[in-house]
């Protein structure tokens, strides 16, 4: 790991991490960089100081994942429970970051009383991981209810 990525990093930057730690089936190698970021902002100061050539991987709940023992090589960025800010705008619209459970995020729309989004709370994974995959159920898929995503 080259410490020179922990200048003003708020969040975990850790060397060699088991990715068995961060899978649901307790399986994997080792990520040669995992860096749970503290917020946001913590997480656009670390990838401004990595190479644009640098591979970078997403893990959130680690449900639908499959680590290989030789493990991965590059940076991997664990969102769960770190990205995980949900709030209902004064739109009406809800800002969900890629970090926050698919079953929180349908209990927020319900106690919102928010029609739709049931579908996600069958689902075993993160917000940002529905959105890559446009995680479905009964009918009803991720992507037909998003505005926008921010990138």
């Amino acid at each position: 790991m080259n410490m020179a990525f922990q200048n003003g990093i708020r969040g975990q930057l850790l060397s060699n991490e088991p990715m068995s730690r961060h899978c649901s089936w307790r399986t994997g190698g080792l990520a040669e960089t995992y860096f749970i970021p503290a917020d946001k902002s913590d997480l656009q100061s670390f990838l401004g100081q990595i190479s644009s050539s640098q591979a970078v991987y997403w893990v959130g709940l680690g449900s639908n994942l499959l680590v290989r023992e030789g493990g991965i090589k590059g940076v991997v960025i664990g969102a769960l429970n770190r990205l995980n800010q949900l709030e209902l705008q004064e739109s009406g619209l809800v800002y969900a970051e890629a970090g926050v459970t698919c079953a929180r995020l349908a209990r927020f729309c319900q106690q919102n009383k928010l029609d739709g989004a049931d579908f996600l709370a069958g689902i075993p994974g993160t917000v940002g991981g529905a959105l890559a995959m446009n995680a479905g159920a009964f009918g009803s898929e991720t992507w037909q209810f998003v505005k926008s995503v921010e990138t």
